[in-house]
């Protein structure tokens, strides 16, 4: 935790006073606690302990003792989650709610519940829910329900124009699927809006209420299987969170990963990596590594739908978190899978095994380019329109983004690229189903 504060302070010129933390089932279950660790140690709370281990309350860390104001933590748990740790989540309900009643000048839980409870009796909320709701910072989707809707909209590139059209979606869907709240009062878990309150008090978003203001935002990631780009998870719950800050603030926070991995005496010792030095290197060691195409390869079809799901999810960290995504990686992209720059034979590759990934693979390029999320030269642009076109005419290739078909062949040469049956937009592969949050 004190190496996020400093992390942030060297890269902001300034300690965090708000953070979010995006917390998983899966995640949890293999780092044993450590992100909720950072949360309770950022805020300045600790576990108490019974004889047996077992966490059975918390204690707030007096301010001389801590040594550093408290940083103010929105908690953002996935379904998965919610439904494997409440026991937790009782316990970092109390947290929060310790750390926002201890009245001290440098705390901003204090400082943010007390401004919140009061926007929200300015907007009719009784007194007593609004101070109950101002001192909740545990959020996730509703009960029985998974998933932030980002995994398919962030994809939905026909579905907006341009940037500011596309982040202003993105954010209310996530804002829309995450908003349920989980307090102390276990009897109004899940609730929708302010508990307590009527009418149109009762439909404030109180997870945006939350959101606003924060700094930074922190994933962990526990296994050198599973990285930024292996499922659509990532850029669902950390990249969504950098989405709803950015269209409630104007700025997209820092994104962080706590790295947990590790092997042996430094299993678990963590460090603090910003998520777009985290993801360039997962890009440089797998994608973009020759070793790791040639294991793809050796796969055939499963293989293709490996790399479709790489492009897929970097189109959806894209879309929703281009400030950790460059220009040049998507190049990359295009020289590694379209130009063959290894020299590895993947155009007959894709050929023989399945054409179709080849073809939706660079679509996402294109419409990376056609929104302007990539600025990508004219060549580049013409090269990959020429390539689709000619793929689309041999193998049957179907798209249903109209955008995106007057993009590559306006106004003609649209009947070859429509045959009655359609491949699907994103494959399912067997990564979305093996690693849930």
């Amino acid at each position: 935790a004190e190496a996020l504060i400093a992390a942030h302070a060297a890269k902001t010129g300034k300690p965090p006073k708000k953070l979010a933390f995006s917390l998983w089932s899966v995640e949890t279950m293999r780092h044993q606690g450590l992100l909720e660790a950072q949360a309770l140690w950022a805020m300045g709370v600790e576990p108490v302990w019974d004889s047996g281990g077992r966490v059975i309350d918390v204690k707030l860390v007096a301010r001389e003792v801590l040594k550093r104001p408290r940083v103010d933590v929105v908690l953002s748990a996935t379904g998965l989650y919610r439904d494997h740790f409440p026991n937790a989540m009782k316990q970092l309900a109390k947290a929060v709610e310790l750390a926002a009643r201890a009245n001290e000048t440098d705390n901003p839980l204090y400082a943010n519940s007390q401004a919140i409870a009061a926007r929200l009796i300015k907007q009719g909320v009784p007194e007593a829910a609004a101070k109950k709701a101002a001192e909740t910072r545990i959020f996730s989707s509703e009960s029985g329900k998974y998933g932030t809707g980002l995994d398919d909209a962030a994809l939905a590139t026909d579905t907006w124009k341009g940037k500011a059209e596309g982040d202003r979606k993105l954010a209310n869907l996530y804002l829309s699927k995450m908003q349920f709240a989980y307090g102390t009062d276990e009897a109004a878990w899940g609730s929708k809006g302010i508990a307590g309150a009527e009418g149109q008090a009762a439909r404030v978003n109180l997870y945006a209420e939350h959101l606003k203001g924060t700094e930074g935002a922190v994933l962990s990631r526990t296994s050198n299987l599973y990285g930024m780009l292996t499922t659509d998870d990532p850029f669902q719950y950390l990249g969504g969170i950098g989405a709803a800050v950015r269209h409630l603030d104007g700025k997209a926070p820092e994104l962080y990963i706590s790295n947990l991995r590790g092997v042996g005496p430094n299993a678990g010792a963590g460090k603090v990596e910003g998520a777009d030095a985290f993801l360039a290197k997962e890009l440089a060691t797998r994608d973009f590594h020759p070793g790791y195409i040639k294991g793809l390869m050796a796969e055939g079809y499963a293989g293709t739908l490996q790399v479709l799901d790489s492009v897929n999810n970097f189109t959806g960290w894209t879309t929703v978190s281009r400030e950790i995504v460059r220009d040049d990686q998507w190049q990359e992209f295009v020289d590694v899978y379209v130009r063959d720059k290894h020299q590895l034979g993947l155009k007959n590759w894709f050929e023989k095994n399945n054409p179709h990934a080849l073809a939706q693979t660079m679509e996402k390029m294109l419409e990376m380019a056609r929104q302007g999320y990539w600025k990508a030269d004219a060549k580049t642009v013409a090269e990959l329109k020429e390539r689709y076109k000619e793929l689309a005419k041999r193998h049957d290739v179907q798209t249903d983004n109209k955008a995106f078909k007057n993009f590559v062949a306006p106004g003609f040469g649209l009947a070859a690229m429509q045959p009655a049956a359609s491949a699907p937009t994103r494959p399912q592969s067997a990564a979305d189903l093996v690693s849930p949050p």
